[in-house]
């Protein structure tokens, strides 16, 4: 795998994550996949399109959580205001 790619997704998840938390989900989620610990550089071929595969499904599963939760505030913050 290319590490300019690899750099991307890592930026991606850090920008919705937060730096830290952003890092250890990639790890994470590479290290519970057929992967494992291989190296980085190692990756090529269709380990490299199964694990962007994977992240993005992770990205867009983390995604939609934070966007549901940021939905239930907002909708439980106007009833707040109604009701006073």
């Amino acid at each position: 795998m290319d590490i300019s790619k690899w750099n991307s997704i890592m930026l991606s998840f850090q920008e919705l994550m937060g730096y830290q938390k952003g890092i250890t989900e990639v790890l994470v989620t590479k290290r519970l996949s057929k992967i494992g610990r291989k190296s980085v550089d190692d990756i090529c071929g269709r380990e490299e399109k199964y694990l962007v595969h994977i992240l993005r499904k992770r990205y867009r599963e983390i995604s939609d959580e934070q966007k549901r939760k940021n939905d239930k505030r907002e909708n439980t913050a106007s009833r707040d205001y109604i009701n006073s």
